[in-house]
């Protein structure tokens, strides 16, 4: 480089300058964006080993399939096509022959999945030999083809040559013939004596050799002298039918006959035949169209009985009249009143049930010829299943702040949880007031987290055992002490006698965690008032200065409230419970706890520098306890959350590793307070979304494992990300904030 050249940021262009001040906050989208890309190659080996190759164009048909299902299953939001004159075409030349009802459409649509399965050059195939062979009844097709492989597999000429011996054999008494061969194939050589005797009673045996009939006696005695008997009587009805069982119409029968029901045969073969005559080659798209068709008469949208006569005079006027919205397994999405946007309704399937009615399926807006739908249930149920790794992941966060490594999120999700349903459900607590006896549940799970959490602290504290040994040791104490507690009868701890399966009893309306669709408007906006009021206050002195510093107070009170009316409003099936809000809680007094406070100030020092920490005067021993108390009192509340908001009882290996999940959301986050909620329902949406994933694609739910896994890898190894996605190394106050583990094993 000539002298004088600039080096350095001071080289970098304006743009780069602005990636390399942005980029760093962007190290966990990247290392997400990169694990799902990475994810294409399983999916691409996975091809490469099933179908011996790789098909690039299906690879990615697939990826996007399989991506699309998880959005779909985790976020509720898709986009699907609507209906068209165009999507029902081979239904409707298919009508047109064939007179059709209704209930015909199902049956006709699953002969077609048949003859595709079975193939359909094999099914016209079919046809042709039984056309060929009228007089076959279904019982000697069946004879036939078991016998054809056998005889084949021994050869006919052998079979034809020992057919003299076989006869001879035959006019003997069965039992009499076996015994015969049985003796006489147990020789190694024949006497003369013994000789002259089978040819007496066996003729046919005299112009054979003694170590030919001794040979063909062995094999009689080996395949079994019944089979051979019927073997030659198959051979037979083959010549009567000018066939040999290495033929390929005899390979037809065998495969006619390995059908359970040779009556569908014939229907395949008619179904075939027609086809044939149609035109029609998309066997799988014709049996969609038909089932389409089967759907649009399940809604009442055609009313004529005659399939044809539906499709030519009704179909027209559906699609005008109405917005139909097609969804996989010809699932039909209507909207009779169709607008630009518009709202569907769930089928009311308990017209006595109230609590049913209005309840909204899916919202759509128009996308040219498409919709973009989404399902507020989908992400409703999401959210529900984010909470507890958001909560929990702060726990290990916490920890991880005070150079601690908190493995027992787990235990303490345990503990927080069998005391919340313990309270939840005793006759003790029974006659408090609905807002004390929920509150009390929630405070015991803390209560009960925090003393689980507070043992290894102490251990750690005082003895100087390793936490992360100490956490992995209490987890299966935990566990199993739960375990026990449930399923213990004599004496009955916490069983449910009555249960069919080992849980604890069901806690009572009283302890349940209220959900967002049962909650009146009129707390969401006194929710905005006192966020609205809380703001103010908090920069009065500034606002008196400058008014115009109200404005942002008075934008969180407003989207608070409105907030408060979407969970609301996407509650629709009444999972989304308050715990969201004490997750949020917990979120905001985290943070709070380790930024604005004293304690945690010290918290935080002693895990960058013990040493450094108790030559300042701050207790390393306090503050170790303080940590893992806390931590685990964010691990108890996750789960008395569960227990009071989802579950509303208990069983043997409930929580499933919720725990040691939040370890991996703690990394994704940075241990970043804030960053806990994206991180959080990241992983509820690879959890809840994998189910569909596997469906839509029909691939492996294990993908999601895939992803999970890659993701923490490049978190933990963030200098990948920031070589592909070219980041500035990290800063020395950038490690510092994402410190996750103890100072090492010694400590």
């Amino acid at each position: 480089m000539a002298e004088g050249t600039p080096r350095g940021p001071a080289a970098l262009s304006p743009l780069a300058k602005r990636w390399a001040r942005i980029s760093p906050a962007l190290v966990p989208l990247f290392a997400v964006i990169t694990a799902l890309i990475v994810s294409m190659l399983f999916i691409l080996i996975t091809e490469l080993l099933v179908q011996g190759h790789v098909d690039v164009g299906q690879v990615l048909n697939t990826t996007g399939t399989a991506y699309n299902g998880l959005l779909e299953g985790s976020l509720g939001v898709t986009i699907s096509n609507t209906l068209h004159a165009e999507d029902v075409t081979l239904a409707k030349q298919y009508a047109s022959a064939n007179k059709l009802a209704p209930r015909q459409l199902t049956i006709a649509a699953r002969v077609l999945d048949e003859i595709t399965t079975v193939g359909f050059d094999n099914a016209v195939r079919y046809g042709q030999v039984l056309a060929h062979h009228p007089d076959l009844t279904d019982d000697q097709i069946k004879d036939l083809g078991t016998n054809i492989p056998d005889i084949a597999a021994f050869g006919e000429d052998k079979l034809l040559a020992m057919r003299p011996l076989l006869d001879g054999l035959g006019k003997l008494e069965r039992a009499d013939a076996n015994a015969l061969v049985a003796k006489m194939a147990a020789m190694d050589s024949l006497s003369t004596d013994t000789r002259s005797e089978f040819n007496t009673k066996v003729r046919a045996a005299r112009p054979l050799s003694d170590a030919d009939l001794l040979a063909d006696l062995k094999i009689i005695q080996t395949n079994g002298f019944v089979k051979m008997q019927r073997w030659l009587a198959q051979l037979d009805e083959l010549s009567s039918l000018e066939l040999t069982s290495s033929s390929p119409e005899s390979q037809d029968i065998v495969a006619i006959s390995a059908q359970e029901d040779i009556s569908k045969v014939h229907t395949w073969a008619t179904t075939a035949a027609n086809l044939q005559k149609l035109g029609i080659t998309n066997l799988t798209a014709l049996g969609d169209q038909l089932r389409m068709v089967k759907s649009l008469y399940d809604r009442k949208l055609f009313v004529d009985q005659d399939v044809n006569n539906a499709l030519t005079n009704e179909l027209d006027g559906v699609i005008q009249n109405n917005y139909v919205i097609l969804r996989p397994n010809n699932q039909l999405l209507v909207d009779t009143k169709p607008g630009f946007t518009g709202t569907i309704l769930a089928e009311n399937k308990t017209p006595d049930d109230p609590t049913d009615d209005n309840k909204i399926s899916a919202v759509y807006m128009k996308l040219g010829d498409k919709a973009f739908i989404f399902y507020p249930a989908t992400l409703e149920s999401m959210i529900v299943r984010s909470i507890p790794f958001v909560i929990a992941g702060l726990a290990v966060a916490l920890g991880f702040k005070a150079g601690l490594f908190n493995i027992g999120a787990e235990g303490q999700l345990y503990a927080g949880g069998i005391l919340t349903v313990w309270v939840g459900f005793s006759p003790v607590f029974a006659s408090l007031p609905a807002v004390l006896h929920v509150t009390l549940c929630i405070i015991v799970g803390i209560i009960g987290g925090m003393l689980w959490g507070m043992i290894p602290g102490l251990l750690k504290a005082y003895t100087g055992a390793h936490e992360v040994i100490n956490t992995i040791m209490l987890n299966f104490i935990a566990i199993n002490l739960v375990d026990w507690l449930i399923k213990s009868q004599n004496p009955v701890i916490l069983l449910d006698t009555t249960a069919s399966v080992p849980r604890t009893p069901y806690l009572p309306d009283s302890a349940k965690l209220p959900t967002f669709n049962n909650i009146p408007p009129f707390w969401f906006v006194l929710a905005g008032i006192l966020v609205l009021a809380f703001g103010l206050w908090q920069k009065r002195e500034a606002i008196r200065e400058k008014p115009t510093l109200a404005i942002r107070p008075i934008i969180y009170g407003v989207l608070v409230f409105v907030l408060g009316l979407l969970l609301a409003w996407i509650s629709v099936n009444g999972q989304l419970h308050i715990g969201l809000v004490l997750m949020i809680g917990a979120v905001w007094f985290t943070e709070w706890f380790l930024d604005r406070t004293t304690p945690g100030f010290e918290l935080r020092t002693v895990g960058a520098n013990p040493d450094a920490a108790r030559y300042a005067g701050m207790n390393v021993r306090w503050n170790t306890v303080l940590a893992m108390a806390m931590s685990g009192a964010l691990a108890g509340l996750a789960g008395g959350i569960e227990i009071a908001g989802v579950h509303f009882n208990m069983t043997p290996g409930y929580f499933g590793g919720v725990g040691f999940d939040a370890i991996a959301v703690a990394l994704l986050a940075r241990n970043n307070p804030r960053n806990m909620i994206a991180a959080g329902l990241l992983w509820g949406a690879l959890i809840s979304g994998g189910g569909l994933m596997q469906a839509r694609a029909e691939i492996s739910i294990d993908l999601v494992k895939i992803i999970q896994a890659l993701i923490i890898m490049f978190i933990a190894a963030d200098a990948i990300i920031r070589f592909l996605w070219r980041v500035p190394e990290a800063s020395a106050e950038e490690k510092e904030r994402t410190m996750f583990a103890a100072k090492g094993w010694g400590g």
